[in-house]
């Protein structure tokens, strides 16, 4: 079986691993049956330990209901590691196949089957037809099997190049350079859920203020793809807009930021916090709309600020005026996230926050902060994290 790294991140990006039902490809499966006189038809991906039915047509409601099945019953597997077609008259008959679990286990009597490419080369899968009686399979199956198989492919490349657009998009919504400040370090890091490309509305900004302070925003636009992107993108520079009249207070920025959200077609809604780091960097004052609280870190322990905070932006009339101060000593750090680090859909928020108030202790390296609070293989959505740390100026 091949399952190369690159094979696998291939599968993995295409999205034909999702849960979700694939209306065209049921067609697909639909048809080839039909046309080609089989009870059964499968779009069959094949990872490391299973073959899952991203597509599938006749199968028993159990094994249609489960969409998968443990590799070793897997007939496709064979075709992925060759890649090339493979039709078996009958499973009973050739001595290579008759002890096979597919057929002892699943009662597969005839099996045809070609591979499922990307546009480099990756085979993904198998688009085959099952019969449960021997037959004869003729030229004209494998023909239409390799035709359909094509179709998918080339699904599968509009998706790699739909996703790589939103990808591009999305890192355009981050800053070039961070800010050389004399008082403090400030990092920032924005991640999509690893090995899939599934970017979302997270972002991130900063802009120095004319009396020496640094504003910071960090927001998550609800949904994912590209509409989300883009509205995060509107956002982003409607924040920047607001921010070029130098005497607004926070209350007058997130308000003018809601309003801004409310009037974009794209945009639902959106969390947000938007912090002013005075000069010297002794104090934060920030507003939090619907976003995660404050973590700080002083003296070896991190801190949760779960503190008042208003509405999501978009959502109604901003109403709020609650602007929140940390006052920080050297070498303590303000952390700012989206709720993509700490969110988990079979846990509490609170203890996504007291995790990453655990690990909140090192933010000399952000990545290893981020790891330690959400591995990459946990992550279930995008996620931003900007984070301060108070220094000593530099003489």
């Amino acid at each position: 079986m091949s399952v190369t790294a690159p094979r696998l991140d291939a599968l993995r990006r295409s999205g034909l691993l999702r849960d979700d039902t694939f209306a065209q490809f049921d067609q697909l499966t639909e048809l080839a049956s039909m046309l080609i006189g089989a009870p059964v038809s499968l779009l069959s991906m094949v990872d490391e330990d299973r073959q899952f039915f991203t597509s599938q047509h006749g199968l028993p409601a159990d094994l249609a209901s489960a969409r998968e099945t443990p590799i070793a019953q897997s007939v496709c597997a064979t075709v992925v590691r060759t890649g090339e077609p493979l039709a078996i008259d009958g499973l009973a008959a050739d001595p290579k196949w008759i002890d096979h679990p597919a057929h002892t286990q699943l009662d597969v009597a005839a099996y045809c089957g070609v591979p499922i490419r990307d546009r480099e080369g990756n085979v993904l899968g198998s688009f085959c037809v099952i019969d449960d009686q021997e037959r004869t399979w003729i030229p004209s199956d494998v023909d239409l099997l390799e035709r359909f198989a094509a179709i998918v492919g080339d699904y599968v490349q509009t998706s790699y190049d739909h996703d790589a657009l939103i990808t591009d998009l999305q890192h355009r919504l981050l800053p070039p350079e961070r800010p050389d400040l004399p008082w403090g370090t400030l990092q920032a890091t924005y991640r999509p859920v690893p090995g899939t490309g599934v970017v979302g509305g997270d972002f991130f900004d900063w802009i120095m203020r004319h009396d020496g302070a640094l504003d910071v925003i960090i927001g998550d636009v609800v949904g994912h793809g590209l509409v989300c992107t883009q509205a995060a993108a509107q956002l982003r520079a409607a924040y920047r807009a607001v921010l070029t009249e130098p005497d607004l207070e926070l209350q007058e920025v997130v308000g003018r930021m809601s309003t801004a959200c409310a009037e974009l077609p794209d945009c639902a809604f959106a969390a947000v916090i938007v912090a002013r780091i005075a000069e010297g960097g002794g104090s934060v004052d920030y507003v939090r709309a619907g976003a995660s609280p404050v973590v700080t870190t002083s003296w070896g322990r991190g801190s949760v600020h779960d503190v008042v905070g208003g509405p999501p932006l978009g959502v109604g009339p901003w109403t709020t005026d609650h602007v929140h101060r940390v006052e920080l000593e050297e070498g303590d750090s303000l952390l700012l996230f989206t709720d993509g680090l700490i969110e988990r859909r079979d846990e509490l928020l609170d203890v996504g926050l007291g995790r990453a108030c655990a690990n909140a202790v090192d933010v000399e390296s952000l990545d290893e902060f981020i790891d330690r609070t959400c591995p990459p293989a946990e992550q279930q959505d995008d996620l931003a994290v900007v984070a301060f740390t108070r220094r000593a100026p530099s003489t």
